[in-house]
C-alpha cells in the first residue's frame, strides 16, 4: 500500500511539473490583444454591416464570425505562411490575404461558439501560445495581433563613415558603423544624417537573411569615358563596366581607369572624381605616331599622290601628315609625273617624323614586279579533274581507266584551298590542300552481273615554284610548277543492281591497281582577272604503281590534268 502511493505521488509531481513548464515557458510567437471591434458608441462594426456575400458556418445557417489578424515584427512573407488553430466547433470557412492590400491583414471567418481556443503556428518559430474561452457570434469582428518576439542583431555602415542613423522612433542614435542588437523582425525605417543634414531615408525588412545594410552617400558625378579608337572595353578598378562611349555616375573617390582593345592595346589613367574633374575623359588604348609623308623629284619636294596599301590617301599635295597606330606596318607609294617611289614603313616611337619618298625619272624598261599590283595570295578552287594510268615496256604503250578500258580517263571534281604568295622579283609560291573525288560506272560489268560502280576519295597537296607576271591592279598570268602528292583516302567498286554484295575496299597496292600515295613532276598556270582566277594543271606520274610486273618489265605511271576556278583574295 504504501509502495502504491510513493508511485502515486510521484507520477502527480511528473505531471504538475510538466504542466507548470508548459504554463511558464514563454513562446516566441504570441496572440494577444483579442477583442471585438465596435464603434464608439458600441454599434457594430462598420465593415460587417457593408461586406456582401458573407460566409457562412458549417451547417450554412448563420453567418460566420469575422476575425481580423494583424502582425508586429513579422516579414511579409512569414505572415503569410502563418496556420490559424481553432477548436473543432469553430471551423474556419475562409482565410483571406490581406497583407498586399492597405489593411495589411489576414482575414479569417470562423464558424460562431460559445467558447473556442485560437492558436498560431509557423514551421520555423512553432506554435503561438493559446488564447482560450474565446466567444464568437455570428456577423461579428474581432482584432488579433500575432507578435514574434525574435530579435536580430543588425549592421550599418555608410560611406563615408561617421553618419548618424536613428533607428525607427527610437530616442536612441547610432554612428556608423554601428552593430545593433535587439532589433525586432519586420519593417524599420532608417534615418541617415550626415554632418547634421538627412541624406536618405529608408524602409528595410529584416529577417535572418537580411542583417547588413550598405549605404553609399558620397555625392556623384557623371563623366563620359571615350577611346581612340571607340569600341574599347572600360574597367574601374578592375571591374568591367561596358564599351566606349560610356557615361557612368562615379561617387567622389580615386579610381583606376583602364581602356582596353586586347590584352596588349591598354591605357590606364588614375583618375580623381570631385567638383573639379572633367565632364569628358579620352583615353588612347593603341599608341599612335604622327609623322610625315612627302616626295622630292631631282632634290626638290613636289605634289605627289600617296598610296597606302594601294588605296589612294591623298591627290597632288606637297606634303602628308599621318596618325597611325605604333607598330602598323603599310606599303607606301608616292606618284609623281608618272613616276613612283615605294617604301615600307614600319610605326614605332623612334622612327623618324619626316619621311622621304624620292622619286627618279621614269625608266625606258619597267619591270613587271615593279607594277602596281594588289596581291590576292589565297584562294578557294572548285574545278574539273581526271587521272590516267599509262603503262609503258618492250615498246609497248596502254592507257586505261580504273576499269582497265583503254584510252579512257577516270574523271572526278576538286574543291580546295590554295595559297600562291609572291615574296620578291615575282617570284613565290604555289601550294595548298586539295580534296578530290572520283566517280564512274560500268556498264558491260553491270550487265555481266559484276560490280558496276566505282568511287575515291583523295587528298591532294602540290609544292610548286611561282612566278606572277602582272598586267594591272588586279590582272595577272601566273606559272608554276614542281612536286605533287596523292593520297588515296578511300575507294571502293560497289554494285547498283544488288543491295546484298558487299562492297570491295582493298584497291590499294592490289595487283593491277594502284598504289596509296603518287608523286608527280607537275606544271599550271593561271590567269586572275580581279577575284577570279582560271587554273589549268597537268601532272606527270612519277611513281611506279606496277600494274603487269608479273608480266615482265612493265612501268606504270599516273597523269593528271586539271581545270579549276578559284576566288582569290588577300
Amino acid at each position: 500500500m504504501k509502495r502504491k502511493l510513493t508511485l502515486l505521488l510521484l507520477i502527480m509531481t511528473v505531471v504538475i511539473t510538466q504542466s507548470f513548464g508548459q504554463d511558464t515557458q514563454k513562446t516566441q510567437l504570441e496572440l494577444h490583444s483579442f477583442k471585438e471591434a465596435t464603434s464608439k458608441q458600441g454599434l457594430p462594426n462598420l465593415g460587417a454591416l457593408f461586406r456582401e456575400g458573407w460566409p457562412m458556418d458549417d451547417d450554412g445557417k448563420q453567418p460566420c464570425a469575422w476575425i481580423r489578424v494583424t502582425f508586429e515584427n513579422m516579414t511579409m512573407e512569414d505572415a503569410a505562411n502563418v496556420d490559424f488553430f481553432f477548436s473543432n466547433s469553430a471551423g474556419i470557412r475562409l482565410k483571406e490575404n490581406r497583407l498586399k492590400e492597405a489593411e495589411k491583414e489576414i482575414w479569417l471567418f470562423v464558424t460562431p461558439t460559445n467558447s473556442t481556443f485560437m492558436e498560431a503556428r509557423l514551421d520555423k518559430y512553432g506554435s503561438s501560445n493559446r488564447l482560450s474561452a474565446l466567444k464568437l457570434e455570428p456577423k461579428h469582428v474581432y482584432d488579433v495581433v500575432l507578435r514574434n518576439d525574435k530579435t536580430m542583431s543588425i549592421s550599418i555602415s555608410t560611406l563615408p563613415a561617421g553618419a548618424t542613423v536613428k533607428f525607427d522612433d527610437w530616442d536612441m542614435e547610432f554612428v556608423t558603423p554601428a552593430t545593433i542588437t535587439d532589433v525586432p523582425l519586420g519593417m524599420h525605417t532608417l534615418a541617415i544624417s550626415l554632418d547634421g543634414t538627412l541624406i536618405k531615408k529608408d524602409t528595410v525588412e529584416i529577417n535572418e537573411n537580411n542583417i547588413r545594410f550598405n549605404y553609399d552617400l558620397r555625392k556623384k558625378k557623371s563623366i563620359t569615358f571615350k577611346s581612340d579608337p571607340s569600341g574599347a572595353t572600360i574597367y574601374i578598378n578592375d571591374e568591367e563596366k561596358g564599351q566606349t562611349p560610356l557615361t557612368l555616375e562615379l561617387p567622389y573617390d580615386f579610381y583606376k581607369v583602364e581602356a582596353r582593345m586586347s590584352p596588349i592595346e591598354t591605357d590606364t589613367k588614375s583618375l580623381t572624381v570631385n567638383e573639379t574633374t572633367a565632364e569628358e575623359i579620352n583615353l588612347e588604348p593603341i599608341k599612335k605616331k604622327t609623322f610625315e609623308v612627302y616626295a622630292t623629284y631631282n632634290g626638290r619636294k613636289v605634289d605627289a599622290d600617296l598610296y597606302i596599301d594601294g588605296k589612294q590617301e591623298g591627290h597632288d599635295q606637297p606634303s602628308y601628315t599621318l596618325t597611325k597606330p605604333i607598330g602598323g606596318k603599310y606599303n607606301m607609294t608616292m606618284i609623281y609625273a608618272g613616276n613612283s617611289k615605294k617604301k615600307k614603313i614600319k610605326v614605332s616611337n623612334t622612327m623618324k617624323i619626316e619621311q622621304e619618298f624620292k622619286i627618279s625619272g621614269r625608266k625606258t624598261i619597267v619591270w613587271p614586279w615593279q607594277r602596281e599590283y594588289e596581291a590576292a595570295p589565297m584562294g578557294f578552287i572548285f574545278g574539273y579533274v581526271s587521272k590516267q594510268w599509262v603503262t609503258t615496256g618492250y615498246g609497248e604503250q596502254l592507257k586505261e581507266n580504273n576499269w582497265g578500258e583503254e584510252g579512257k580517263m577516270l574523271h572526278g571534281m576538286q574543291l580546295g584551298l590554295h595559297f600562291q604568295p609572291c615574296f620578291s622579283w615575282g617570284g613565290g609560291l604555289y601550294s595548298g590542300i586539295f580534296y578530290e573525288l572520283y566517280m564512274s560506272w560500268n556498264e558491260e560489268a553491270r550487265n555481266n552481273g559484276y560490280m558496276d560502280q566505282f568511287m575515291e576519295h583523295c587528298l591532294y597537296i602540290p609544292v610548286h615554284l611561282y612566278y606572277r607576271i602582272p598586267f594591272a591592279e588586279k590582272v595577272a598570268l601566273s606559272i608554276h610548277g614542281g612536286i605533287g602528292m596523292d593520297c588515296g583516302l578511300l575507294a571502293k567498286f560497289t554494285s547498283t543492281e544488288y543491295d546484298d554484295v558487299a562492297p570491295v575496299t582493298d584497291y590499294y597496292g592490289q595487283e593491277y591497281y594502284p598504289k596509296r600515295f603518287n608523286f608527280s613532276a607537275e606544271v599550271g598556270a593561271s590567269l586572275r582577272l580581279w577575284g577570279v582566277q582560271l587554273n589549268f594543271q597537268y601532272s606527270k606520274g612519277l611513281t611506279d604503281h606496277k600494274f603487269y610486273t608479273s608480266l615482265g618489265e612493265y612501268k606504270t605511271i599516273q597523269n593528271k590534268m586539271s581545270v579549276g576556278i578559284s576566288w582569290v583574295f588577300n
